[in-house]
């Protein structure tokens, strides 16, 4: 699939939809919604045509007044959810949980603020997110400098993360991939877009080197110069994990 959408968020708005749809195919009731992320509309949709309690969660008190519109929102360390144990019934997150988190930590800590009818829906980017832009970098830089920087933190493992899930206790674990293939004519329209969508990248953090633009010029003239219309696709891997407190 590929995209010419303007809009920065229109990766989040994909894997909101695709959520929704699985949570409103479940047969159980949910009571207790917990949305980790305020950068996705999908606790408000389902608990609008539910009429579930829902609570949204970030560790950022700016996106919550931003984004959220839950009435019920809560600024919280992910490592120190404020729930009682067997609590909640479920807990979704829209590309909002970053490789950079204690992941481990932060999904035990789900696991038991879960009911045992409980289950756990999220989407991350998987290791095949702009493949081609971390290879062009470091071969640019390669060339440029004879070495390379880290400019990309490592991103979520299809098996690893799933593994990890079934290691804590998740029953029922499914991951589902997805690559979207993205056009675009500019690296830092790429970047805005990266930006916008809240995605914790080295790419957009500043070196405690300078980083002249002329790299990132370089970088943009070598990924469209085989290209006659001077445009070049950007893999995003979307992982979508669905997990269970207990077995269905």
């Amino acid at each position: 699939m590929s995209s010419d959408l303007a809009n920065h968020d229109f990766l989040i708005k994909l894997s909101e939809s695709q959520i929704l749809n699985k949570i409103n195919n479940f047969n159980s009731s949910v009571e207790v919604l917990i949305e980790l992320g305020s950068n996705s509309n999908i606790g408000e949709l389902y608990s609008r045509s539910k009429n579930c309690f829902y609570i949204s969660l970030d560790n950022s008190i700016e996106f919550l007044k931003l984004n959220s519109s839950s009435n019920n929102k809560l600024v919280v360390d992910k490592n120190d959810l404020p729930f009682k144990q067997k609590s909640i019934s479920g807990v979704i997150s829209c590309l909002y949980v970053d490789s950079t988190f204690e992941t481990e930590n932060l999904f035990s800590n789900i696991y038991n603020i879960l009911n045992n009818n409980g289950f756990l829906i999220f989407s991350i980017f998987g290791t095949k997110t702009m493949e081609n832009i971390k290879e062009c970098f470091i071969k640019i830089e390669e060339k440029k400098y004879n070495g390379a920087s880290l400019r990309f933190h490592p991103l979520f493992n299809l098996d690893l993360i799933g593994n990890t899930l079934k290691k804590i206790g998740f029953k029922n674990v499914i991951v589902e991939t997805e690559i979207i293939q993205v056009k675009y004519n500019s690296i830092f329209k790429l970047m805005r877009d990266l930006r916008g969508m809240g995605v914790t990248n080295k790419l957009l953090n500043r070196s405690k080197f300078f980083t002249p633009k002329s790299l990132f010029d370089e970088v943009n003239d070598d990924l469209i110069k085989n290209n006659i219309h001077k445009e070049f696709l950007v893999p995003f891997e979307i992982l979508t994990l669905t997990a269970w407190k207990e077995n269905l």
